[in-house]
């Protein structure tokens, strides 16, 4: 092993000799590990680096607390780290955070479950908090079934009446507004062909492998240098199925070189050809959640029930 930089070996020690004084002589490696990484975590990187001189470390300290006794490995800590004698004690809060610049009556929250099923109990989680925070800001709660998936998490045409009931039971009153995404799909898909046409997207037709392994070489996919009329053209024939399942997905353009590999050219909408339990087989073309949320944020006139609007 080389050297570390005094700095960071005096951290490792007053986090190896606080751990032998905690536990009886008795110290981890991975609790002073972690404790290390949570005061510095720039070392988060070097972990691999420091678990031997950790080690090291933590094997003194238990040592001098085998010879010395605990109070010596408290004076140590006296004198060089006395921070690290100090309880932390954590202000306790009762009830939720405050919403930083809300105001009331106008605090909207939205509660987006996939109706394949019943509400689980981390589902009740979500209710819950946001129920809570409609009530401390007088605001509402959109119900918005997330049901655009019609082969992975196809809906369970039950599912949206027992989830209704008991978001009811657990909130302590109805949604205030609930929305389907199916019943905005002309909406999304009308955002989609703007988007081919303005040449924000294009349509894939490389399969994941490769596409994946563009995304880790940063390179730019060659189906995305095609024209705006190319890839119209090619959105038809997923639409009329002309292209099957698997075999095309429109990908929104972002740059290939963006630090975090999943926004890269990320997929939009792509081809699934189940009979979904509202609209049938209308559909061929469903958007992925990503899209479907942007579509929602940027155009609020999308939260408009399609029943509000006739």
């Amino acid at each position: 092993m080389g050297e570390l930089e005094p700095d960071v070996v005096a951290l490792l020690r007053k986090y190896a000799l606080q751990n032998a004084l905690e536990y009886d002589g008795e110290g981890q490696v991975g609790s002073v590990m972690g404790r290390v990484m949570g005061e510095n975590p720039d070392l988060r990187s070097r972990a691999g680096e420091l678990t031997g001189f950790i080690a090291k470390q933590v094997e003194e300290a238990n040592a001098l607390a085998a010879e010395m006794g605990l109070e010596h490995i408290r004076s140590l800590l006296e004198s060089e780290s006395p921070d690290a004698l100090e309880k932390k004690v954590k202000e306790r809060r009762e009830g939720l955070a405050t919403l930083p610049n809300a105001e009331n009556g106008k605090v909207v929250l939205r509660f987006a479950p996939n109706p394949n099923g019943p509400l689980s109990l981390g589902h009740a989680r979500g209710v819950v908090i946001n129920a809570e925070l409609a009530r401390m800001y007088e605001g509402e709660v959109i119900l918005r079934f997330d049901d655009t998936d019609t082969v992975v998490k196809r809906p369970d045409p039950e599912a949206y009446a027992l989830i209704e009931e008991d978001f009811t039971w657990l909130a302590g009153k109805a949604p205030d507004r609930i929305l389907k995404a199916s019943d905005r799909m002309d909406v999304y898909l009308e955002h989609a062909i703007r988007a081919l046409n303005e040449n924000h997207a294009y349509v894939c037709e490389c399969s994941g492998d490769d596409f994946k392994q563009f995304r880790i070489d940063k390179t730019e996919c060659p189906c995305r240098n095609r024209s705006s009329a190319e890839n119209v053209s090619l959105w038809e024939q997923m639409n009329d199925g002309s292209i099957q399942p698997g075999g095309a997905v429109v990908r929104i353009k972002t740059e290939m070189t963006l630090p975090n590999p999943a926004l890269r050219d990320w997929p939009a909408l792509r081809i699934q050809h189940g009979d979904h339990p509202l609209v049938g087989e209308r559909y061929k073309v469903w958007p992925l959640l990503d899209f479907l949320s942007a579509v929602v944020i940027i155009y609020k006139e999308s939260l408009i029930s399609s029943e509000e609007r006739t």
